[in-house]
């Protein structure tokens, strides 16, 4: 069953997200690279930090998605012409953070994560969206 936020075709990415996608992949890329973090104890102690760097956050963001994804999720490497559909529902459910559609993005991170990563991942998203 395909997610129902992407289209069946290749969708037109605006510049911003084309740039914003990215910015996306050269992040999962260099959090492939970090070790495996405790998910929970990271949370908790980001959520203690006054200012996070990106990198930072996108590192445990990642290697959460990585933990608690349904399935493993294709990030192709940055300045690919063509999203995956997988960043296309990454582009959109960040996108709902950003824009603080709480509903959707809860929605998004449902469609993909696991119940027991869901409540990191949506703490992750937001995270991670506000400072993108």
């Amino acid at each position: 069953m395909q997610c129902p936020t992407v289209a069946q075709r290749v969708p037109n990415l605006s510049e911003e997200d084309r740039d914003r996608l990215n910015r996306l992949r050269w992040l999962a890329l260099k959090s492939r690279l970090a070790p495996q973090p405790d998910v929970e104890r990271a949370c908790l102690v980001l959520s203690a930090q006054a200012e996070p760097s990106v990198e930072h956050l996108a590192t445990i963001f990642f290697r959460a998605l990585g933990e608690h994804a349904t399935r493993e999720l294709a990030i192709y490497r940055p300045g690919a012409r063509h999203p995956s559909e997988d960043e296309v529902w990454l582009l959109r459910m960040l996108g709902a953070w950003r824009s603080r559609e709480r509903k959707a993005g809860s929605a998004l991170v449902a469609w993909r994560v696991k119940p027991a990563g869901r409540r990191w991942l949506r703490f992750l998203a937001e995270a991670v969206s506000a400072r993108l």
